[in-house]
């Protein structure tokens, strides 16, 4: 996984605190961290080498190394997320994403999955958007589950010389199965650059074109006819389901940041799209 350019490696052991940017990791946290490390057979006799990076939106996630020990990543839960549902634990059980190896109660550590986050430029290559629809459609039919919030930053690349692979990532608000409202989420993601600064502001323009999406969903489906009923008969689903990711993302913005100004936005610009939607 690919580090924050925007930070700095911090370095710290024992009774220290974690810095990123202005933010600290209260000292019991430091130490609880210090503990589990120890737990899993680190021997702490260097400082910590922590990094940020560009993973989630929800959470804040570091790579952690000690000397010769990790990396492993550390996943701080955000305040709309936690260890409560356990449709992520399924699926984490079912053998996706990242490996739990220690839980904190407000965070864990996760084996460390080599790669960089999704990009929106990656829209355009065919062998990333075949390897996505793969690897959801095994999700969907493995763990039995939906994702519920696929959008770049929860997916991880590990490009290669030939096939790219692929995975998924943060089932924070992972729930029964329903794949059109997947897809349909996957979809409206295209509009949105996270790595922008006006990241609340989506771009209609992005949003897949009618051969995209049906492309797509032939890849999803495991078809070669992107024309065929199979197709339409499941992209009207999804047509069907983007009212209800708009609803649901404007909802959990006004709940849980209401105090914030580009969130606020963010669900406002969204209103607009459930109008422009029927």
């Amino acid at each position: 996984m690919e580090e924050d350019p925007r930070t700095k490696a911090v370095r710290i052991i024992g009774d220290s605190y974690l810095f990123e940017g202005e933010e600290r990791i209260r000292k019991c946290r430091s130490q609880a961290l210090i503990l589990a490390l120890s737990d899993l057979g680190w021997e702490l006799t260097e400082p910590l080498h922590i990094e940020s990076c560009m993973l989630g939106l929800s959470n804040r996630n570091y790579k952690i190394t000690c000397g010769d020990y990790g990396p492993v990543l550390l996943r701080i839960f955000g305040s709309t997320v936690g260890e409560s549902n356990p449709d992520e634990r399924h699926i984490q059980d079912c053998g996706f994403g990242a490996q739990v190896v220690q839980r904190l109660g407000w965070g864990r550590l996760e084996t460390w999955l080599p790669g960089r986050p999704m990009r929106r430029n990656d829209c355009d290559n065919s062998s990333v958007l075949a390897a996505l629809a793969n690897e959801l459609r095994r999700l969907h039919s493995e763990a039995d589950r939906n994702h519920n919030d696929l959008n770049f930053t929860n997916v991880l690349i590990f490009d290669n010389d030939e096939f790219p692979t692929l995975h998924l990532l943060d089932f924070e608000y992972a729930g029964p199965l329903d794949p059109p409202f997947d897809v349909a989420n996957f979809f409206c993601e295209w509009m949105y650059d996270h790595e922008s600064p006006r990241w609340f502001e989506p771009d209609p323009t992005q949003f897949p074109t009618g051969a995209q999406a049906r492309s797509f969903v032939a890849l999803y489906l495991g078809i070669s006819d992107c024309n065929s009923a199979e197709v339409s008969v499941f992209l009207n689903e999804v047509q069907e389901r983007l009212t209800q990711v708009h609803i649901f993302w404007i909802d959990w913005a006004l709940k849980n940041f209401s105090d914030r100004d580009d969130y606020i936005q963010y669900a406002e610009q969204r209103k607009i799209l459930v109008v422009e939607t029927f």
